[in-house]
């Protein structure tokens, strides 16, 4: 049997409530996503600040994404006012021997011989750790760093960054690359499948398929709990657990689930248990470097802990509770819409009732309840529906 009939006996064993929340939830997922159009601007940029930064810089760059946009769980912002972040890494390969001073402004003293860069680093400021420069839809945080060892991919990856305390420049270590690789093996069985789909619409070799260009259940429900916690924290974002903790909670509770739906319902139950004490300390321990805590802030902020509780609690009653038991799509759209904001919902519920309408009225391809439900012959469960939106496109 192949994978994708697999899936979707997973998928049917969902009851109709179960299945119809799930394309609700990949509904609110692709309104809250930053578009291919956002996406491809803000990559066409990175790129074009790795190239200005190569050819003036006498060491060798690489310069790639990370943290949500290398894993692909970058939201839009909650309103049209805000932006979002684009994180970079500026690796300079063969600058293992720089002190920590002159890896940052290696790359900062070469962003600034570029009129329009200097213009956003000066408007921005320099950060502890990143040079910031400010876009019309997202704000670009360039991370300079140097191997901590030697840099050789899969397996050494980690990185020597900088930490600015008042006029001093402290070393940092971190492996984002080693993180993505991480978050990639937790959905492995999934992962492929995503891959090969695109692979096989966008005529690529799977192996050239970045994560950020697919999403799976596990990133739409990393996604959606993101959203959950900026609603939920608005007024408190001081005490609002930083995506990285989500991130990390998720993956490790995942166990493969093939719905979105099911994926929350799994995760929200066990997040908390991958929270460790050690020595009196809450201890959320970095899969590729676990002599770092995710959680250090929580022993100076214990109110950071009883928050994230908090919000857990609430997640599950907004995801879980209240959808099975309100009555009625309204009720469930006006649930969604307090705890995942009004716009999205209802341009999702929306979308919704457009597919039930056409798969009324056309029988051209099947929805599987899989990936973005589409597939090319029917399988158990499939739905007719019209024409063809494989992953987003």
């Amino acid at each position: 049997m192949d994978l994708l009939k697999q899936l979707q006996l997973e998928v049917d064993k969902m009851n109709e409530r179960e299945k119809e929340l799930d394309e609700i939830l990949k509904e609110i997922v692709n309104e809250i996503s930053i578009t291919p159009t956002m996406l491809d601007k803000a990559i066409t940029s990175y790129e074009a600040v790795g190239t200005w930064l190569g050819e003036g810089i006498k060491y060798d760059v690489k310069i790639f994404p990370q943290g949500s946009m290398n894993l692909g769980t970058t939201n839009k912002p909650i309103t049209d006012k805000d932006d979002y972040d684009v994180d970079l890494v500026c690796l300079l390969e063969n600058g293992k021997e720089l002190v920590a001073r002159e890896i940052k402004h290696i790359v900062g003293d070469r962003l600034k011989e570029h009129k329009i860069y200097r213009e956003k680093i000066l408007e921005e400021g320099e950060g502890k750790r990143c040079w910031k420069m400010q876009y019309d839809e997202f704000h670009m945080d360039i991370l300079p760093c140097v191997p901590r060892y030697i840099y050789k991919e899969p397996d050494i990856t980690e990185i020597r960054l900088t930490h600015k305390k008042d006029s001093y420049y402290e070393d940092r270590y971190s492996n984002p690359t080693g993180y993505r690789k991480w978050f990639e093996k937790c959905m492995e069985k999934t992962l492929k499948i995503f891959k090969e789909a695109y692979a096989i619409e966008n005529k690529m070799e799977i192996i050239d398929v970045p994560i950020y260009r697919i999403k799976t259940p596990l990133q739409m429900a990393i996604q959606l709990l993101k959203r959950h916690r900026d609603i939920y924290f608005q007024k408190d974002d001081e005490n609002a657990p930083i995506s990285v903790i989500i991130t990390t909670l998720a993956a490790k509770a995942y166990t493969g689930e093939e719905s979105v739906y099911e994926t929350l319902v799994n995760v929200l139950s066990k997040m908390s248990t991958f929270i460790e004490m050690r020595n009196g300390v809450y201890w959320i321990q970095n899969p590729v470097m676990p002599l770092e805590n995710f959680a250090d802030k929580w022993q100076e902020c214990p109110q950071k802990k009883i928050a994230f509780e908090n919000w857990i609690q609430k997640a599950r009653e907004d995801f879980i509770t209240n959808p099975l038991n309100l009555v009625g799509i309204d009720k469930i759209g006006d649930s969604f819409k307090k705890s995942l904001g009004e716009a999205p919902v209802k341009r999702a519920l929306n979308n919704c009732a457009d597919k039930k309408r056409n798969a009324r009225d056309n029988k051209e391809l099947y929805s599987t309840g899989l990936l973005t439900g589409i597939a090319t012959q029917k399988v158990a469960g499939a739905t007719l529906i019209k024409g063809h939106t494989f992953f987003g496109k």
